[in-house]
């Protein structure tokens, strides 16, 4: 009993939370203790209670912006450890060799750190939610004027989408979508003892949410400021509802209902990719016209907030400076072997060319870059001498002192919403005293980009490679890589002179290059098309999960070898070896046959054996180069393809398992 009501008091404790920029508290559920004094029994005038609070749309919308700071916890998205559950990175632990992750090794349980907090910040944000909606059913009939009614209508629309993301992130996370639902606030110990609804009623919930923003919000980041005005930009939208809602599909496997939807996405709410995948992924332009729903973060606006009245984020200055994730090694090299197009010119540049000493040789004018435009806003590499990270080349990344540099530990560095497009001497993220492992840099939820990839994989089901080469070209274009299919498909939307189609890429590493069929292009959208361009964003513990591959992933993963090679010579002799930096498979040789190739296109030894950028030191086999060994074995479908009801659920709620 004393858990149990631990556990009420603390969800009640929530009611008294205060929230940012100094919006009233929500709601303070007053209890009376009976007393012989009458002092001890007066009331405090100037105290918030549920008969004072919810009065007017301005406390409908002080409770909606509680809603909204629910969504800056950090473990809702699970950035920093979510994705080492599956093949796209791994702790910066593993990189040093040390064990004992719960999450990456597969050994979580119940009473796992990650697996509390993400289940308490999902629920916490369905409490406010529900607040808010309760608080408007109370005051519904005070609405007069049709514009106090829209007004209105769009609180509680947006708190209701809201609620219908968080159950969501919960269905799809949690005890095969088995949850306790709340679609009002608990009132006594009772009505938290929650028995816990079907998957199939969870998923009826959510969709009604969403399906009530569609229908009530607009469409939008531009059309909340044209039809509402200046002020409400990073609201959730419709948009975003039914994209979330068409995606609830293709998670059932539902690919013909989830096409309609995805297609109206595509086609009628005004949505484009921008020119440059760095505007997605960076400060440099949010809310941009690819953006269909993003977690909205300041600095500036409070920077010496604490707990939820910090605006900012730390999942910047984690992944550069604290490098707590880093991608696997087998993404690393899809990243490197990426093709950029020989023939657009956005893929030429001029590269210095340095002699063993560091004085400069010469200068290649207009050659083809070493590495595409999507692993350079994705990812840096030692060898790379054609992209900048914080002003500096990729390759002499980590001269300045207080930035980490390219090494055993860190090969490489996650570039993904971190702010490495700013000139500032290749220091990092700012690190000075008031900034304080804080970031602006917003986080986006969902992007253009994905509805495309789900579109081409319902066309794939369906059958349409035509269609499916269509949306898989036009993301591949905006990062100006080769494309896939034939120049004279009808689905060849970038036929030119600049653009170069190849029909038989390889798009099966296993068999070899081949013509794109539907077959093989299914394996690339799953292993190449979705980790290249959403490692780190969209779901894929539930892509693993719906595909039936996540073991066989993992194991597969586990087979490969590399070896770890040390970089002689970092940008061409200006600076010392990096050392064990530069991860191969086990017994290739990273060599330059064509300098207007990435450097192991080709395996040929070059003629010259001292241009190569390597020395011929190595580590051959190294054992933390190795992706998911501990965790391919251990995983098991029952027990990790979902996360676990967490401890504290199950000793508060005495009807969990009814």
């Amino acid at each position: 009993m004393k858990n149990i009501h631990r556990k009420y008091k603390k969800n009640i404790s929530m009611i008294n939370k205060t929230f940012y920029k100094g919006f009233i508290t929500l709601v303070v559920i007053a209890f009376s203790f009976q007393s012989c004094s009458d002092e001890l029994e007066q009331l405090n005038p100037n105290a918030l209670t549920l008969g004072t609070f919810w009065q007017n749309a301005g406390d409908l919308n002080s409770g909606l912006n509680a809603v909204y700071a629910s969504l800056r916890d950090e473990n809702i998205l699970g950035i920093e450890w979510e994705y080492t559950r599956t093949d796209i990175a791994v702790p910066a632990s593993q990189r040093s060799k040390s064990t004992g992750n719960p999450i990456y090794e597969q050994t979580f349980d119940l009473t796992t750190n990650q697996v509390q907090n993400k289940w308490d910040a999902c629920y916490k944000g369905i409490f406010r939610a529900n607040q808010v909606i309760d608080g408007y059913k109370k005051i519904e009939s005070t609405f007069v004027s049709e514009d106090a009614k829209v007004s209105a209508l769009l609180i509680v629309a947006q708190a209701r989408a809201l609620r219908g993301y968080f159950y969501y992130v919960l269905h799809h996370s949690f005890n095969n979508g088995s949850l306790p639902l709340f679609d009002s606030v608990p009132v006594d110990l009772a009505d938290f003892q929650k028995a816990f609804s079907t998957s199939e009623e969870v998923l009826a919930f959510y969709r009604a949410d969403l399906q009530f923003g569609m229908e009530n919000l607009p469409g939008t980041y531009n059309a909340w400021q044209s039809e509402v005005g200046n002020g409400n930009l990073g609201r959730i939208t419709g948009g975003f509802c039914e994209a979330l809602f068409a995606k609830s599909y293709i998670n059932e496997n539902d690919f013909a209902t989830a096409e309609i939807y995805l297609k109206n996405v595509i086609d009628n709410y005004g949505y484009n990719l921008t020119s440059d995948l760095a505007e997605c992924l960076t400060g440099m332009a949010e809310f941009n016209e690819e953006s269909i729903f993003e977690i909205n973060y300041s600095y500036d606006a409070n920077p010496l907030g604490l707990g939820e009245q910090n605006l900012s984020q730390r999942i910047s200055h984690r992944l550069n400076d604290g490098n707590v994730v880093q991608f696997s090694t087998w993404l690393t090299l899809k990243y490197r072997n990426e093709r950029a197009d020989p023939l657009d010119p956005a893929n030429l540049v001029n590269r210095n060319i340095y002699q063993s000493n560091g004085e400069l040789d010469s200068i290649q004018e207009n050659v083809v870059r070493y590495y595409s435009h999507r692993m350079n806003n994705s990812m840096s590499s030692v060898d790379d001498r054609d992209g900048t990270m914080y002003g500096e080349n990729n390759a002499i990344y980590g001269t300045a002192v207080s930035a980490a540099v390219h090494a055993r530990q860190y090969p490489n560095f996650i570039k993904k919403f971190t702010g490495w497009n700013v000139n500032n001497g290749g220091a990092g993220e700012d690190e000075s005293p008031e900034k304080n492992d804080r970031s602006d840099i917003n986080i986006p939820i969902m992007r253009l980009a994905e509805v495309y990839l789900l579109y081409a994989e319902c066309m794939i089901e369906k059958g349409d490679l035509s269609e499916a080469l269509r949306y898989i070209n036009r993301i591949r274009k905006r990062s100006h890589l080769i494309l896939l299919g034939k120049s004279t498909e009808s689905s060849a939307e970038f036929a030119s002179g600049t653009t170069t189609y190849m029909d038989d890429i390889d798009l099966d590493t296993s068999n070899g290059a081949q013509p794109v069929t539907l077959s093989n292009l299914m394996e690339h959208l799953r292993f190449t098309e979705k980790p290249l361009e959403l490692s780190l964003e969209g779901d894929r513990t539930i892509d693993l999960r719906r595909w039936g591959v996540w073991k066989d992933q993992l194991i597969h993963l586990a087979s490969f070898e590399y070896d770890s090679w040390n970089y002689k010579n970092n940008a061409m002799g200006k600076n010392p070896t990096r050392w064990r930096c530069f991860p191969m498979p086990t017994g290739e040789i990273p060599t330059y046959s064509d300098p207007n190739l990435p450097p192991y296109a080709f395996r040929q030894p070059k003629e010259n054996p001292a241009d190569l950028f390597v020395n011929g030191n190595r580590r051959a086999k190294e054992p933390h180069l190795r992706d998911v060994l501990t965790g391919s074995q251990n995983f098991i479908e029952d027990l990790h393809s979902y996360l676990p009801i967490p401890q504290d659920e199950i000793n508060a709620n005495l009807n969990w398992n009814q």
